[in-house]
């Protein structure tokens, strides 16, 4: 039961004073519980379970024993803390806690798609669409005005042809 009770206090301490760090890596991760939305912005009992896990795994004084018993009461799966063991180790970056996080929900924990593959065009592709759109806003505008001018030169040369018509009927 002490367990528990540290375990309350945890959830209620960390959810108060989070680091620009651990609120980055909620933004990526979705709350497994329903998958509406990051972990960042969810409530419920999981969500707030992995906030303590990923609290735990950023803290410069990390415990394995406690980050452990956290993972327990968060997952209470003997083949989680067995998976856990090979992975978790002290400073962390934060793909690699993106990434355990993923190998124990699956692929559907990202909220953000990974920088290679189809994610990769994902995250290029509207530059690509920016790109292309101000050359062919570009190529347009050029145009218009390569019209416009020959337009004005039609203009002003017909000008001229009806002037020089009207010198000629009046002798001039």
């Amino acid at each position: 039961m002490n367990k528990f009770y540290l375990f309350v206090l945890t959830v209620l301490f960390s959810a108060e004073f989070k680091s620009e760090r651990q609120y980055g890596i909620e933004q990526q991760l979705h709350a497994p519980c329903c998958w509406g939305g990051v972990i960042a912005e969810h409530d419920s009992q999981l969500a707030e379970m992995i906030k303590v896990l990923i609290n735990n795994l950023i803290q410069d004084e990390f415990n394995i024993e406690t980050f452990n018993n956290s993972l327990t009461l968060t997952y209470n799966n003997k083949n989680i803390l067995e998976y856990s063991k090979n992975i978790i180790k002290k400073n962390m970056t934060d793909d690699e806690i993106i990434n355990f996080f993923i190998g124990i929900h699956g692929e559907r924990m990202r909220a953000l798609p990974e920088n290679k593959g189809l994610g990769w065009l994902t995250w290029k592709l509207p530059t690509f669409l920016l790109i292309f759109s101000l050359l062919i806003g570009f190529i347009i505008v050029h145009q218009f005005q390569n019209n416009v001018t020959e337009n004005k030169q039609n203009i002003d040369q017909s000008k001229i042809k009806s002037v020089d018509e009207a010198m000629r009927k009046m002798g001039i």
